[in-house]
């Protein structure tokens, strides 16, 4: 070979060698980046591996920090305790992957499929996975604080015991998802689907869940204090022993929901539908039922000093031994009303209106300071005088 040859060659190989530098693959990786790989406990920090196939490749505790992998294949690949912080992972495959453990902290998954990933212990802190795809996988004790989700699928999800503070869940499909245990407070959850849920225990304080879908969801001893439930869909759901202080429920759907022994205190229900509604044991002080349409419901023997019925609708309800004192009632309608030994001290029952049988019974409850109307008090003082023979 000559020597001019000699030289072009070497240049050649230095070109070459750029490249690879260039692209972000060593040298040393050079028909490595293939299925089934060994790359077990390897530094690939910054590099790209965008499109590469790594299927059932074995990358455990591997470095991979803010390298590109987007639309990369890892299909049942091995990341456990792996570093992915800020890596790209748009639209990349880990069907069936094993993550346990891995840092994904402010990584970029949106639009990734995880469908069956084993992900338990992962921190996802920061992350988004918008429009992602973890149907059926383990995301159990995971840190996913402040991650965006946003029309994430999450069909039936194990996402039990992990820490979901101020997520985004926007329009989420979780259905049948299993968040018990989990801390969702601060959450942004409107629109989402929780159908079938289970969220037994799980901390929803003071998270956004407008206009979700919980129909038969399971929310019982759920934290729901100061949560926003307008226009929610709670149908059928079993909310017994559930914390709802301060919670807003205005327009929300409740039919045939189980309340048995939740604290409503200070809840506002106003124009809720409450068709069929269990309410046994339940704590009702100073709730708001502005508007609300309640019939033959339960309500006996139940707190609701200081609640507003203002323009309420009671038609066959059951309020023996009720405590309703300091209540306001104004403009409500009460038509077959048991209403016998309730205590109405100091309520504001102008302006109601009233069958017979209601009239009655409210002749038996306890009335003292009460503000009526001049009617009522009229037709009620017709009844203590006996009849004439």
């Amino acid at each position: 070979m000559r020597p001019i040859q000699l030289v072009y060659f070497a240049v050649g190989a230095m070109i070459i060698s750029s490249c690879f530098v260039a692209e972000g693959q060593p040298m040393d990786l050079i028909g490595k980046v293939v299925d089934r790989a060994n790359l077990t406990g390897m530094n690939l920090s910054h590099l790209d591996l965008g499109g590469a196939h790594l299927n059932q490749s074995d990358l455990q505790g591997s470095n991979l920090n803010y390298s590109n992998l987007n639309g990369t294949y890892l299909r049942f690949a091995w990341l456990m305790w792996s570093h992915l912080r800020e890596a790209k992972l748009v639209r990349a495959d880990l069907t069936g992957a094993a993550i346990i453990g891995a840092d994904l902290n402010k990584s970029d998954l949106s639009g990734s499929i995880f469908a069956r990933a084993q992900m338990s212990k992962v921190k996802l802190i920061g992350a988004r996975l918008i429009k992602s795809d973890f149907t059926e996988a383990d995301l159990s004790d995971s840190d996913l604080t402040g991650a965006n989700l946003t029309e994430a699928r999450l069909f039936r999800t194990d996402m039990s015991g992990a820490n979901l503070k101020d997520i985004y869940l926007i329009s989420a499909n979780m259905i049948g998802a299993h968040l018990s245990w989990t801390n969702m407070s601060g959450g942004y959850l409107s629109q989402g689907q929780f159908s079938r849920a289970e969220l037994y225990g799980t901390d929803l304080s003071n998270a956004d869940m407008k206009d979700a879908d919980f129909t038969r969801a399971y929310l019982m001893r759920a934290n729901l204090t100061g949560a926003k439930l307008n226009g929610a869909n709670l149908a059928y759901a079993d909310m017994t022993e559930a914390k709802l202080v301060g919670a807003t429920l205005t327009y929300a759907k409740l039919p045939y929901a189980d309340l048995t022994r939740a604290n409503l205190t200070g809840a506002d229900l106003s124009s809720a539908d409450m068709t069929g509604i269990r309410l046994t044991g339940a704590i009702l002080r100073d709730v708001r039922l502005d508007q609300v349409n309640m019939r033959e419901l339960d309500l006996r023997s139940l707190d609701l000093r200081g609640a507003s019925l203002r323009g309420a609708i009671l038609i066959g309800d059951f309020l023996t031994n009720a405590n309703m004192a300091g209540s306001d009632l104004r403009d409500a309608t009460f038509n077959q009303v048991e209403m016998t030994g309730i205590d109405l001290s100091g309520a504001n029952l102008e302006n109601i209106r009233y069958d017979q049988f209601t009239l009655y019974s409210l002749s038996k409850a306890k009335l003292n300071g009460a503000k009526m109307s001049d009617n009522l008090k009229a037709d009620l003082k017709a009844l203590s005088v006996p009849a004439s023979k």
